[in-house]
């Protein structure tokens, strides 16, 4: 019985605060996209240099998450985040006090490297607590932290910018919200079960799947042995990295591009065009919520079916605001909603089904070189797009992201593929 509520209480200690430390890391990550239009009024910032400062961002924040993905494994997550969150407070009032170009874009790239140490130690936490048959529903309910994040964030850069006149504050704020969750973090988080006297939580749970991948992953193997045995030479890790490429890459110009392609090209005004990333990320939540409990409770926890279904409702979103975007904002908000949906849940999947397909202690690794490889896809969303557009047009850019939408289509279809030949 003491087991029980242990185990119980502390579960929910570690999706609590795991929840609102990605949560408040997003809202400090997005302020610079949302503060973007100003910053280029401003102090004189480019589209071009904001495309080329946004490319080296996610380059640095994939090596950053590869590296910490190491050391997530090793390290004590409760520490690990209360430094990084404080860090990443720190960089952000640097940013509100920047006055040259060169400044602003180098603290900003900066953060990347804080910002890629905070998904490992996460992703650690919740597959020590939390079995793999009931993984997907409390994963899906930590993936609302980037919606919930990434809504938040345009919304507050917005409202503080249009409160004090002054983007600064877009950077103040976010950095005092930061400080006050690495207390948070520091009081709630905590290590694998073992530490704390209670058993795995395949046993706990007495879940077959778990045990299977706790009987798959061989005990007392070096790191780098465990690392190129279970993940480096895996298939089907590979692919569904290549998969999760084309996620992030449709993100993070839905999410970095969005604000300077309605104020620039159609004329919105700030709040306006912010509001359509805010739809998106809401959009998001219903997916990212839904796509864990049906892969959990329809398809016996297999993430690759359910990321297909998705895929295709990604495209059909990507295809609506293609339809409407001259006609009425609320139908490009609805589609807007739609693609978020069609975006979070796969990419929730991916990093769950990643995580599975590795060794059960490798969680940290297996998601740091996810992290490493997909946020090279958003690099691909900075520069590259910045000069797709100035050569080929917006149409240009639109072309691309659909031919990217069917790539992943058919990636995920070789997922399901390679799962059925390793279950034979």
């Amino acid at each position: 019985m003491q087991v029980d509520a242990l185990y119980k209480r502390i579960r929910w200690q570690i999706i609590i605060a795991t929840f609102l430390t990605y949560t408040v890391m997003y809202i400090s990550r997005k302020a610079f996209a949302a503060a973007a239009p100003l910053l280029m009024q401003d102090i004189g910032m480019t589209a071009v240099q904001f495309g080329v400062a946004s490319s080296i961002y996610y380059i640095l924040y994939g090596l950053s998450k590869f590296g910490s993905g190491f050391l997530a494994d090793r390290l004590n997550p409760r520490i690990f985040l209360t430094i990084v969150l404080v860090v990443v407070a720190i960089i952000n009032v640097g940013i509100g006090f920047s006055n040259s170009v060169g400044l602003l874009l180098t603290l900003y790239c900066l953060t990347a490297i804080a910002q890629g140490c905070g998904f490992p130690p996460i992703a650690k936490a919740i597959s020590q607590w939390y079995s793999k048959s009931e993984r997907g529903g409390w994963y899906s309910l930590w993936n609302t932290s980037h919606n919930v994040g990434g809504a938040l964030a345009p919304l507050i850069a917005s409202g503080v910018i249009a409160y004090t006149g002054n983007w600064r504050y877009a950077f103040f704020v976010p950095a005092a919200i930061t400080i006050i969750q690495a207390l948070i973090t520091l009081a709630l988080i905590r290590g694998k079960p073992e530490k704390y006297g209670l058993p795995n939580v395949g046993v706990w749970k007495n879940d077959k799947q778990q045990l299977e991948i706790n009987k798959y992953s061989k005990a007392g193997l070096s790191m780098w042995k465990m690392f190129r045995t279970y993940i480096l030479n895996n298939p089907i890790i590979w692919v569904a990295i290549l998969g999760d490429l084309c996620i992030y890459i449709i993100r993070t110009v839905t999410n970095d591009w969005v604000s300077v392609y309605f104020v620039k090209e159609l004329g919105w005004d700030l709040i306006k065009s912010n509001s359509l990333v805010s739809w998106f990320e809401v959009g998001g939540i219903l997916g990212g919520l839904s796509a864990g409990f049906i892969s959990d409770r329809f398809f016996k926890a297999d993430r690759w079916t359910t990321i297909l279904i998705y895929s295709i409702i990604l495209i059909l979103g990507m295809i609506g605001v293609g339809l409407t975007i001259n006609i009425h904002y609320y139908l490009v908000a609805i589609c807007f909603f739609v693609v978020g949906a069609g975006i979070y849940a796969p990419q929730m999947l991916f990093a769950l089904g990643v995580i599975e397909a590795s060794h059960a202690d490798g969680a940290g690794a297996a998601t740091g070189l996810k992290g490493g490889v997909t946020y090279i896809g958003a690099a691909l969303a900075g520069a590259p797009i910045a000069l797709i557009e100035k050569h080929y047009s917006w149409n240009g850019v639109f072309t691309l992201l659909g031919i990217i939408a069917t790539i992943l289509v058919l990636l995920t279809i070789a997922l399901i593929v390679l799962e059925k030949k390793n279950k034979k």
